[in-house]
């Protein structure tokens, strides 16, 4: 009986290249999908939880990421914005919400933990890196100006904790002071308001300007 020699046609993988993992160049303060890291494994799901385990990365949200920034302190997190640019993958979104209500100077106040997030692609509620989000899908201007968040504040006035008397009163006290640009007002709140917002706006307008 004769003995066939069998053949091998292929690589041996040595030892060292079996152990060889891939090291992303990931930049500190940054957010990553998880798609993202297909750049560096065809199995980006596995490589993250590598990354985690290894200190290199750390888990905001399901299937979102971030590259710890290195202080003084310890690992930091990103900016806010960052997290919510990969989160959104580049479409576009504004911070609204006390933030920006508090800094107009008509009458709110409000405090809540949860961030307001107007964007293109998502409505609900997410916590990011153990942080609350309010996502709502509406329109919005790209750079939105400070007249856009005197618009959005009068229609959430409940959640800003101001009445329509008091946003009433002191908007026409600063538009006697020409703090609002009067057209570009007038165009947010005809391009995003509803009618009784628009309406309130021309009122203060006329008002302001019966006044001056």
């Amino acid at each position: 009986m004769s003995v066939v020699p069998y053949l091998f046609y292929g690589k041996f993988i040595t030892r060292s290249a079996m152990s060889t993992a891939a090291q992303p160049d990931l930049q500190p303060g940054r957010a990553y999908r998880t798609r993202d890291l297909r750049q560096w494994s065809a199995n980006p799901t596995r490589l993250a939880k590598r990354l985690v385990r290894e200190g290199k990365l750390h888990q905001a949200a399901h299937g979102l990421f971030y590259a710890p920034v290195p202080s003084r302190f310890g690992p930091a997190p990103p900016e806010e914005t960052e997290l919510l640019r990969a989160f959104f993958a580049g479409s576009p979104f504004i911070i609204s919400g006390p933030p920006r209500w508090n800094a107009l100077g008509l009458g709110a106040t409000a405090m809540f933990a949860t961030t307001l997030v107007y964007n293109t692609r998502r409505t609900g509620e997410f916590t990011f890196d153990g942080q609350r989000y309010l996502l709502r899908r509406v329109l919005f201007p790209e750079n939105p100006p400070p007249e856009y968040f005197v618009v959005d504040l009068i229609q959430h006035r409940d959640m800003a904790g101001v009445s329509l008397a008091e946003v009433e009163e002191r908007l026409i006290a600063t538009l006697k002071l020409g703090r609002w640009d009067r057209e570009l007002l007038h165009e947010m709140a005809e391009r995003y308001g509803t009618k009784a917002t628009l309406a309130l706006v021309e009122r203060c307008l006329a008002a302001a300007g019966e006044a001056s």
